[in-house]
Protein backbone atom coordinates (compact mmCIF):
# COMPACT_ATOMS: atom_id res chain seq x y z
CA UNK A 1 0.00 0.00 0.00
CA UNK A 2 2.79 2.50 1.23
CA UNK A 3 4.48 1.39 -2.53
CA UNK A 4 1.16 2.43 -4.27
CA UNK A 5 0.66 5.72 -2.35
CA UNK A 6 4.34 6.68 -2.88
CA UNK A 7 3.79 5.87 -6.82
CA UNK A 8 0.76 8.28 -7.54
CA UNK A 9 2.77 10.62 -5.01
CA UNK A 10 5.91 10.71 -7.38
CA UNK A 11 3.13 10.72 -10.76
CA UNK A 12 3.78 14.14 -12.20
CA UNK A 13 -0.06 13.96 -13.80
CA UNK A 14 -0.98 13.51 -10.20
CA UNK A 15 0.81 16.30 -9.37
CA UNK A 16 -0.32 18.76 -12.13
CA UNK A 17 -3.93 17.32 -11.16
CA UNK A 18 -3.74 18.26 -7.47
CA UNK A 19 -2.42 21.84 -8.42
CA UNK A 20 -5.04 23.19 -10.82
CA UNK A 21 -7.65 20.38 -8.71
CA UNK A 22 -6.71 22.66 -6.01
CA UNK A 23 -5.13 25.89 -6.94
CA UNK A 24 -8.79 25.70 -8.65
CA UNK A 25 -11.50 24.31 -6.02
CA UNK A 26 -9.21 27.55 -4.00
CA UNK A 27 -10.67 30.19 -6.59
CA UNK A 28 -14.08 28.79 -7.40
CA UNK A 29 -14.14 28.95 -3.40
CA UNK A 30 -13.87 32.54 -3.70
CA UNK A 31 -16.60 32.56 -7.04
CA UNK A 32 -18.78 30.68 -5.14
CA UNK A 33 -18.93 32.94 -2.23
CA UNK A 34 -19.30 35.74 -4.45
CA UNK A 35 -22.34 33.70 -5.85
CA UNK A 36 -23.46 33.24 -2.24
CA UNK A 37 -23.03 36.53 -1.55
CA UNK A 38 -25.44 37.97 -4.84
CA UNK A 39 -28.03 34.87 -3.85
CA UNK A 40 -28.36 36.44 -0.46
CA UNK A 41 -28.64 40.13 -1.96
CA UNK A 42 -31.01 39.59 -4.11
CA UNK A 43 -33.65 36.58 -3.11
CA UNK A 44 -34.32 33.69 -5.69
CA UNK A 45 -36.63 35.43 -7.83
CA UNK A 46 -33.69 37.99 -8.60
CA UNK A 47 -31.07 35.65 -8.84
CA UNK A 48 -33.43 33.81 -11.20
CA UNK A 49 -32.90 36.53 -13.38
CA UNK A 50 -29.12 37.10 -12.98
CA UNK A 51 -28.58 33.12 -13.53
CA UNK A 52 -30.64 33.52 -16.77
CA UNK A 53 -27.86 35.73 -17.81
CA UNK A 54 -24.91 33.68 -16.48
CA UNK A 55 -26.10 30.68 -18.34
CA UNK A 56 -26.45 32.70 -21.07
CA UNK A 57 -23.09 33.64 -20.89
CA UNK A 58 -21.75 29.99 -20.70
CA UNK A 59 -23.28 28.97 -23.88
CA UNK A 60 -21.76 31.88 -25.61
CA UNK A 61 -18.18 31.23 -24.25
CA UNK A 62 -19.13 28.23 -26.58
CA UNK A 63 -20.44 29.54 -29.25
CA UNK A 64 -17.43 31.72 -29.52
CA UNK A 65 -15.27 28.95 -28.84
CA UNK A 66 -16.22 26.46 -31.56
CA UNK A 67 -14.07 23.61 -30.84
CA UNK A 68 -10.91 26.10 -31.13
CA UNK A 69 -10.06 25.34 -27.95
CA UNK A 70 -9.53 21.44 -28.28
CA UNK A 71 -7.98 21.57 -31.26
CA UNK A 72 -5.49 24.06 -29.71
CA UNK A 73 -4.76 21.49 -26.78
CA UNK A 74 -4.69 18.21 -29.73
CA UNK A 75 -2.26 20.38 -31.47
CA UNK A 76 0.24 22.52 -28.92
CA UNK A 77 0.38 20.21 -26.22
CA UNK A 78 1.78 17.20 -28.66
CA UNK A 79 4.64 19.20 -29.69
CA UNK A 80 7.63 20.95 -28.20
CA UNK A 81 8.51 23.45 -30.93
CA UNK A 82 7.97 26.90 -30.18
CA UNK A 83 6.90 27.95 -33.44
CA UNK A 84 4.57 25.64 -33.88
CA UNK A 85 2.90 26.69 -30.96
CA UNK A 86 3.50 30.44 -31.74
CA UNK A 87 1.28 29.35 -34.78
CA UNK A 88 -1.05 27.26 -32.98
CA UNK A 89 -2.05 30.21 -30.69
CA UNK A 90 -2.27 33.42 -33.54
CA UNK A 91 -5.13 31.25 -35.34
CA UNK A 92 -6.71 30.26 -32.53
CA UNK A 93 -7.25 33.76 -31.62
CA UNK A 94 -8.09 35.04 -35.08
CA UNK A 95 -10.87 32.34 -35.84
CA UNK A 96 -12.26 33.34 -32.16
CA UNK A 97 -12.13 37.03 -33.17
CA UNK A 98 -14.63 36.39 -36.22
CA UNK A 99 -16.74 34.30 -34.55
CA UNK A 100 -16.94 37.02 -31.41
CA UNK A 101 -17.48 40.00 -34.41
CA UNK A 102 -20.20 37.97 -35.85
CA UNK A 103 -22.44 36.32 -32.48
CA UNK A 104 -22.05 39.85 -30.68
CA UNK A 105 -24.14 41.88 -32.59
CA UNK A 106 -26.58 39.50 -33.75
CA UNK A 107 -27.20 38.33 -30.18
CA UNK A 108 -27.51 41.60 -28.85
CA UNK A 109 -29.87 42.32 -31.79
CA UNK A 110 -31.85 39.21 -31.26
CA UNK A 111 -32.22 39.61 -27.62
CA UNK A 112 -35.67 40.70 -26.90
CA UNK A 113 -36.66 37.85 -29.25
CA UNK A 114 -35.06 35.08 -27.01
CA UNK A 115 -36.50 37.12 -23.86
CA UNK A 116 -39.63 36.46 -25.17
CA UNK A 117 -38.70 32.75 -26.48
CA UNK A 118 -38.54 31.90 -23.09
CA UNK A 119 -41.28 34.10 -21.05
CA UNK A 120 -38.21 37.00 -19.08
CA UNK A 121 -39.26 39.93 -18.84
CA UNK A 122 -35.51 41.86 -18.97
CA UNK A 123 -33.70 41.50 -22.29
CA UNK A 124 -31.27 43.60 -21.60
CA UNK A 125 -30.12 41.24 -19.28
CA UNK A 126 -29.83 38.84 -22.34
CA UNK A 127 -28.20 41.69 -24.20
CA UNK A 128 -26.03 42.46 -21.75
CA UNK A 129 -24.35 38.63 -21.80
CA UNK A 130 -24.02 38.98 -25.33
CA UNK A 131 -22.12 42.05 -24.75
CA UNK A 132 -19.20 41.71 -21.67
CA UNK A 133 -19.65 37.80 -22.92
CA UNK A 134 -16.53 38.68 -25.26
CA UNK A 135 -14.40 38.64 -21.86
CA UNK A 136 -15.31 35.72 -20.75
CA UNK A 137 -14.30 34.11 -23.92
CA UNK A 138 -10.97 35.45 -24.49
CA UNK A 139 -10.33 34.87 -20.64
CA UNK A 140 -11.16 31.21 -21.54
CA UNK A 141 -8.64 31.47 -24.52
CA UNK A 142 -5.56 32.67 -22.40
CA UNK A 143 -6.69 29.79 -19.89
CA UNK A 144 -6.46 27.62 -22.54
CA UNK A 145 -2.76 28.67 -23.71
CA UNK A 146 -1.06 28.14 -20.58
CA UNK A 147 -2.33 24.88 -20.07
CA UNK A 148 -1.41 23.86 -23.51
CA UNK A 149 1.82 24.56 -22.39
CA UNK A 150 2.19 22.85 -19.14
CA UNK A 151 1.71 26.64 -17.13
CA UNK A 152 -0.94 24.69 -15.05
CA UNK A 153 0.10 27.26 -11.94
CA UNK A 154 -0.22 30.24 -14.15
CA UNK A 155 -3.63 29.18 -15.52
CA UNK A 156 -4.27 28.60 -11.21
CA UNK A 157 -3.53 32.59 -10.79
CA UNK A 158 -5.18 33.82 -13.31
CA UNK A 159 -8.19 32.04 -12.20
CA UNK A 160 -7.54 33.09 -8.62
CA UNK A 161 -6.77 36.65 -10.13
CA UNK A 162 -10.32 37.31 -11.62
CA UNK A 163 -12.08 34.79 -8.12
CA UNK A 164 -10.82 37.50 -6.15
CA UNK A 165 -12.17 40.26 -7.91
CA UNK A 166 -15.64 39.28 -8.01
CA UNK A 167 -15.62 38.74 -4.05
CA UNK A 168 -14.26 42.21 -3.52
CA UNK A 169 -17.02 43.21 -5.99
CA UNK A 170 -19.77 41.24 -4.30
CA UNK A 171 -18.53 42.86 -1.24
CA UNK A 172 -18.82 46.15 -2.23
CA UNK A 173 -22.58 45.65 -3.48
CA UNK A 174 -23.53 44.27 -0.26
CA UNK A 175 -22.37 47.00 1.42
CA UNK A 176 -23.77 49.66 -0.81
CA UNK A 177 -26.98 47.49 -0.89
CA UNK A 178 -27.91 47.57 -4.35
CA UNK A 179 -30.32 44.85 -6.00
CA UNK A 180 -29.94 46.21 -9.44
CA UNK A 181 -29.54 42.90 -11.37
CA UNK A 182 -28.29 44.42 -14.63
CA UNK A 183 -25.88 46.56 -12.43
CA UNK A 184 -24.53 43.34 -10.23
CA UNK A 185 -24.79 40.78 -13.21
CA UNK A 186 -22.79 43.19 -15.36
CA UNK A 187 -20.15 43.61 -12.66
CA UNK A 188 -19.69 39.93 -12.30
CA UNK A 189 -18.96 39.12 -16.16
CA UNK A 190 -16.66 41.87 -16.58
CA UNK A 191 -14.37 40.39 -13.92
CA UNK A 192 -12.32 37.59 -16.22
CA UNK A 193 -10.96 40.96 -17.78
CA UNK A 194 -8.40 41.27 -14.71
CA UNK A 195 -6.57 38.54 -15.36
CA UNK A 196 -6.19 39.22 -19.40
CA UNK A 197 -4.41 42.62 -17.93
CA UNK A 198 -1.10 40.74 -16.79
CA UNK A 199 -1.17 38.29 -19.61
CA UNK A 200 2.68 39.25 -20.43
CA UNK A 201 3.59 38.22 -16.68
CA UNK A 202 1.59 34.65 -17.07
CA UNK A 203 2.81 33.37 -20.88
CA UNK A 204 6.48 33.23 -21.13
CA UNK A 205 7.98 35.62 -23.27
CA UNK A 206 8.50 33.31 -26.51
CA UNK A 207 5.04 33.01 -26.92
CA UNK A 208 3.84 35.22 -29.66
CA UNK A 209 0.70 35.56 -31.97
CA UNK A 210 3.30 36.32 -34.99
CA UNK A 211 2.64 34.22 -38.19
CA UNK A 212 5.31 31.93 -38.80
CA UNK A 213 6.58 29.44 -41.55
CA UNK A 214 3.94 26.58 -40.09
CA UNK A 215 0.72 29.38 -39.91
CA UNK A 216 -1.04 28.18 -43.46
CA UNK A 217 -0.92 24.42 -42.14
CA UNK A 218 -1.82 24.79 -38.66
CA UNK A 219 -4.57 26.97 -39.63
CA UNK A 220 -6.00 23.98 -41.97
CA UNK A 221 -5.46 21.30 -39.29
CA UNK A 222 -6.54 23.17 -36.77
CA UNK A 223 -10.30 23.91 -39.31
CA UNK A 224 -10.19 20.08 -39.17
CA UNK A 225 -10.19 19.20 -35.98
CA UNK A 226 -12.66 22.19 -34.49
CA UNK A 227 -15.04 20.96 -36.96
CA UNK A 228 -14.48 17.82 -34.90
CA UNK A 229 -14.47 19.03 -31.54
CA UNK A 230 -17.26 21.89 -32.13
CA UNK A 231 -20.52 19.61 -31.69
CA UNK A 232 -19.24 18.40 -28.61
CA UNK A 233 -18.44 21.18 -27.21
CA UNK A 234 -21.24 22.98 -28.05
CA UNK A 235 -23.69 20.21 -26.59
CA UNK A 236 -21.62 20.67 -23.65
CA UNK A 237 -22.64 24.34 -23.64
CA UNK A 238 -26.39 23.31 -23.88
CA UNK A 239 -26.37 20.73 -21.88
CA UNK A 240 -24.68 22.44 -18.71
CA UNK A 241 -27.35 25.42 -19.02
CA UNK A 242 -30.18 24.83 -20.98
CA UNK A 243 -32.55 23.68 -18.28
CA UNK A 244 -32.45 26.88 -16.77
CA UNK A 245 -34.03 28.42 -19.69
CA UNK A 246 -36.83 25.38 -19.93
CA UNK A 247 -37.95 26.11 -16.18
CA UNK A 248 -37.88 30.13 -16.55
CA UNK A 249 -40.41 29.29 -19.62
CA UNK A 250 -42.50 26.51 -18.15
CA UNK A 251 -42.24 27.45 -14.80
CA UNK A 252 -41.05 30.58 -12.90
CA UNK A 253 -38.31 32.89 -12.39
CA UNK A 254 -38.83 32.38 -8.70
CA UNK A 255 -38.00 28.58 -9.25
CA UNK A 256 -35.09 29.49 -11.55
CA UNK A 257 -33.79 31.10 -8.98
CA UNK A 258 -34.09 28.02 -6.66
CA UNK A 259 -32.56 25.53 -9.01
CA UNK A 260 -29.81 28.14 -10.10
CA UNK A 261 -28.85 28.53 -6.33
CA UNK A 262 -28.49 24.77 -5.51
CA UNK A 263 -27.05 24.38 -9.22
CA UNK A 264 -24.05 26.42 -7.89
CA UNK A 265 -22.87 24.27 -5.14
CA UNK A 266 -22.63 21.28 -7.40
CA UNK A 267 -20.73 23.55 -9.53
CA UNK A 268 -17.97 23.11 -7.10
CA UNK A 269 -17.92 19.65 -7.23
CA UNK A 270 -18.23 19.98 -11.31
CA UNK A 271 -15.75 22.50 -11.03
CA UNK A 272 -12.73 19.14 -10.10
CA UNK A 273 -14.11 17.70 -13.57
CA UNK A 274 -13.18 20.71 -15.23
CA UNK A 275 -9.69 20.92 -13.55
CA UNK A 276 -8.88 17.41 -14.34
CA UNK A 277 -9.96 17.65 -18.06
CA UNK A 278 -7.56 20.69 -18.25
CA UNK A 279 -4.60 18.54 -16.95
CA UNK A 280 -5.72 15.29 -17.98
CA UNK A 281 -6.41 16.25 -22.24
CA UNK A 282 -2.77 17.45 -22.77
CA UNK A 283 -1.25 14.77 -21.17
CA UNK A 284 -2.87 11.73 -22.53
CA UNK A 285 -2.58 13.72 -25.93
CA UNK A 286 1.11 12.01 -25.59
CA UNK A 287 0.48 9.21 -24.38
CA UNK A 288 1.28 6.68 -27.37
CA UNK A 289 1.88 3.47 -25.97
CA UNK A 290 0.61 0.62 -24.38
CA UNK A 291 2.80 0.54 -21.16
CA UNK A 292 1.35 4.55 -20.61
CA UNK A 293 -1.90 3.72 -21.10
CA UNK A 294 -2.35 0.14 -19.18
CA UNK A 295 -0.85 2.28 -16.12
CA UNK A 296 -3.21 5.64 -16.50
CA UNK A 297 -6.65 3.28 -16.80
CA UNK A 298 -5.77 1.68 -13.20
CA UNK A 299 -5.78 5.20 -11.87
CA UNK A 300 -8.51 5.77 -13.85
CA UNK A 301 -10.81 3.47 -12.51
CA UNK A 302 -9.30 4.57 -8.96
CA UNK A 303 -11.02 7.97 -9.74
CA UNK A 304 -14.39 6.31 -10.27
CA UNK A 305 -13.82 4.47 -6.93
CA UNK A 306 -13.36 7.71 -5.40
CA UNK A 307 -16.13 9.38 -6.73
CA UNK A 308 -18.64 6.87 -5.57
CA UNK A 309 -17.19 7.25 -2.25
CA UNK A 310 -17.21 10.82 -2.38
CA UNK A 311 -20.76 10.98 -3.29
CA UNK A 312 -21.62 8.69 0.17
CA UNK A 313 -19.78 11.13 2.12
CA UNK A 314 -21.46 14.43 1.16
CA UNK A 315 -25.17 12.98 1.45
CA UNK A 316 -24.82 13.76 5.75
CA UNK A 317 -23.83 17.28 5.21
CA UNK A 318 -25.88 18.35 2.11
CA UNK A 319 -28.66 20.03 4.65
CA UNK A 320 -25.84 22.00 6.42
CA UNK A 321 -24.30 23.17 3.06
CA UNK A 322 -27.25 25.00 2.09
CA UNK A 323 -28.41 26.29 5.39
CA UNK A 324 -24.87 27.63 5.70
CA UNK A 325 -24.06 28.88 2.41
CA UNK A 326 -26.90 29.85 0.17
CA UNK A 327 -29.62 29.95 3.06
CA UNK A 328 -32.94 29.08 3.91
CA UNK A 329 -34.67 30.20 1.66
CA UNK A 330 -33.14 27.57 -0.83
CA UNK A 331 -33.82 24.43 1.68
CA UNK A 332 -36.83 22.75 -0.45
CA UNK A 333 -34.50 22.30 -3.39
CA UNK A 334 -32.16 19.44 -1.05
CA UNK A 335 -33.50 16.61 -3.43
CA UNK A 336 -32.55 18.55 -6.44
CA UNK A 337 -29.34 19.29 -5.28
CA UNK A 338 -28.40 15.72 -4.19
CA UNK A 339 -29.09 14.65 -7.76
CA UNK A 340 -27.24 17.24 -9.10
CA UNK A 341 -24.53 16.68 -7.15
CA UNK A 342 -24.42 12.76 -7.90
CA UNK A 343 -24.67 14.09 -11.90
CA UNK A 344 -21.25 15.74 -10.78
CA UNK A 345 -19.72 13.14 -9.70
CA UNK A 346 -20.52 11.02 -12.46
CA UNK A 347 -19.09 13.99 -14.64
CA UNK A 348 -15.89 13.44 -12.64
CA UNK A 349 -15.41 9.85 -12.84
CA UNK A 350 -16.22 10.43 -16.78
CA UNK A 351 -13.05 12.73 -17.32
CA UNK A 352 -10.30 10.03 -17.29
CA UNK A 353 -11.67 7.81 -19.89
CA UNK A 354 -12.67 10.98 -21.98
CA UNK A 355 -9.20 12.23 -21.67
CA UNK A 356 -8.38 8.61 -23.08
CA UNK A 357 -9.87 9.45 -26.63
CA UNK A 358 -7.13 12.55 -27.23
CA UNK A 359 -4.88 9.92 -27.57
CA UNK A 360 -7.23 7.38 -29.37
CA UNK A 361 -7.55 7.87 -32.96
CA UNK A 362 -11.88 8.45 -32.84
CA UNK A 363 -12.70 12.12 -33.36
CA UNK A 364 -16.11 10.71 -33.94
CA UNK A 365 -16.69 10.07 -30.49
CA UNK A 366 -16.71 13.46 -29.56
CA UNK A 367 -19.59 14.18 -32.12
CA UNK A 368 -21.79 10.88 -31.49
CA UNK A 369 -21.10 11.35 -27.59
CA UNK A 370 -22.94 15.11 -28.05
CA UNK A 371 -25.49 14.37 -30.05
CA UNK A 372 -26.81 11.53 -27.90
CA UNK A 373 -26.51 13.80 -24.79
CA UNK A 374 -28.30 16.30 -26.32
CA UNK A 375 -31.08 14.74 -27.69
CA UNK A 376 -31.35 13.15 -24.10
CA UNK A 377 -31.29 16.78 -22.17
CA UNK A 378 -33.40 18.63 -24.94
CA UNK A 379 -36.05 16.12 -24.82
CA UNK A 380 -36.16 15.05 -20.75
CA UNK A 381 -36.55 18.91 -20.17
CA UNK A 382 -39.21 19.80 -22.78
CA UNK A 383 -41.40 16.82 -21.97
CA UNK A 384 -40.85 16.51 -18.22
CA UNK A 385 -40.31 19.93 -16.87
CA UNK A 386 -43.66 21.13 -18.18
CA UNK A 387 -45.37 18.34 -16.17
CA UNK A 388 -43.10 17.76 -12.90
CA UNK A 389 -41.03 20.76 -12.48
CA UNK A 390 -38.29 21.42 -11.02
CA UNK A 391 -36.93 17.31 -10.29
CA UNK A 392 -37.30 16.86 -14.35
CA UNK A 393 -34.45 18.86 -14.46
CA UNK A 394 -32.14 17.81 -11.98
CA UNK A 395 -33.17 14.06 -13.24
CA UNK A 396 -32.29 14.73 -16.97
CA UNK A 397 -28.96 15.99 -15.83
CA UNK A 398 -28.02 13.02 -14.10
CA UNK A 399 -29.35 10.66 -17.21
CA UNK A 400 -26.88 12.53 -19.51
CA UNK A 401 -24.27 12.18 -16.99
CA UNK A 402 -24.72 8.29 -17.09
CA UNK A 403 -25.09 7.77 -20.34
CA UNK A 404 -21.81 9.59 -21.17
CA UNK A 405 -20.07 7.43 -17.94
CA UNK A 406 -21.08 4.56 -19.91
CA UNK A 407 -20.97 5.47 -23.27
CA UNK A 408 -17.22 6.32 -22.83
CA UNK A 409 -16.05 3.65 -20.79
CA UNK A 410 -17.25 1.07 -22.82
CA UNK A 411 -16.52 2.78 -26.09
CA UNK A 412 -12.94 3.76 -24.59
CA UNK A 413 -11.82 0.67 -23.42
CA UNK A 414 -13.02 -0.87 -26.67
CA UNK A 415 -10.90 0.98 -28.63
CA UNK A 416 -8.44 0.87 -26.47
CA UNK A 417 -8.06 -2.89 -26.88
CA UNK A 418 -8.26 -2.43 -30.72
CA UNK A 419 -5.82 -0.13 -30.64
CA UNK A 420 -3.26 -0.61 -28.46
CA UNK A 421 -3.71 -4.42 -27.16
CA UNK A 422 -4.49 -6.46 -30.16
CA UNK A 423 -2.29 -4.04 -32.20
CA UNK A 424 0.81 -5.03 -29.88
CA UNK A 425 -0.68 -8.77 -30.02
CA UNK A 426 -0.06 -8.66 -33.77
CA UNK A 427 2.64 -6.91 -33.95
CA UNK A 428 4.14 -9.63 -31.53
CA UNK A 429 2.92 -12.49 -33.33
CA UNK A 430 4.35 -11.51 -36.59
CA UNK A 431 7.91 -10.87 -34.76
Amino acid sequence: MNAIIQKLIGSKGIQQSAITIIGNISATGLSAISLILISRILGPEKFGAFNIGFALVLIIIKLNDFGISAATIRLAASTSDKNIINSVFSVAIRYKFYLTALITPLGILASPFLAKLIRFDQPEIIATAFLFGIIATYYEQLLIMLQSIHLFSQAVVANAIQASIKLIMALALMIIGTHNVTLIFSLYIIAPISPILFIRWLLPKWVSLKKTKHTLDISRELKHLSLHFSLALLSAGIIENIDVFFIQRSLSTYETGLYSGVSRISMVFALIAYSMGNVLYPRVAKYKNKDHLQSYLKKAFGVVLLCFVGFLLFLPFAKWIIYFTIGTEYLSGLLIMNILVLSSFLAIASIPFIALFYSLNAHWYFSISAIFQLLIVLIGNFIFVPLIGLPAAAWTRLAVRLFLFIFTLITGLLLYKKQYVEKTETTFNHA
